[in-house]
């Protein structure tokens, strides 16, 4: 296993290469990862065992995330899974939301753990498909305020859900897979939206 901290930031950002060794697990996962959507949402009570399995490492690394960020791991909650499974881009895909900026606040995303299943990535082979995490969104601190983080398989970024971030567009030839894990604040405060 690699670690990877890019704390470039108030904000730390982890990338854990070669995450999983189990090569029966890792099969599985790979196997379940290929939907005919872009993302599929599904609750936390119904994982299946390949997703149990990784969801049992990905809390542990979640949890060192959370002590070396004094995070009270404790008050998280599991609120959010996510299958994402990205094909060559085309002209069809301009304006789907994983290719724009955007946070995991909606989704009460405190912490989000991204597990890169599968792509079409290789040492030699540059087939875009980054996760961009940016610091701000302005012009001002370019390229200094984004990290761009390579499709690599068997790869976790576990970053903080309220940061802006976006996939850039993917043109491997086979699919780029993905599990998304996000957790909320149990007892986070729930205000009305403000209504002008």
């Amino acid at each position: 296993m690699k670690y990877n901290k890019f704390n470039l930031w108030t904000t730390g950002i982890h990338v854990i290469d070669e995450l999983l060794h189990d090569q029966h697990l890792y099969d599985s996962l790979k196997a379940e990862a290929l939907i005919q959507t872009t993302i599929e949402g599904q609750d936390h009570f119904s994982m299946t065992e390949a997703q149990a399995g990784l969801f049992e490492i990905v809390s542990a690394m979640v949890t060192n995330y959370c002590i070396e960020n004094n995070i009270d791991f404790d008050n998280l909650e599991l609120n959010d899974i996510q299958k994402g499974c990205l094909y060559r881009y085309d002209s069809s895909m301009v304006g789907n939301h994983l290719y724009e900026p955007h946070h995991d606040i909606a989704e009460r995303g405190y912490l989000t753990a991204i597990y890169y299943v599968d792509s079409d990535y290789s040492e030699d082979k540059w087939v875009g498909g980054e996760l961009a995490i940016y610091k701000q969104l302005t012009f001002a601190d370019y390229p200094e305020n984004t990290i761009n983080i390579l499709p690599k398989q068997n790869r976790l970024i576990i970053f903080p859900g309220y940061c802006i971030h976006r996939v850039k567009p993917y043109f491997g030839d086979k699919p780029r897979t993905s599990m998304v894990f996000g957790w909320a604040v149990k007892d986070g405060k729930l205000t009305a939206p403000l209504i002008v």
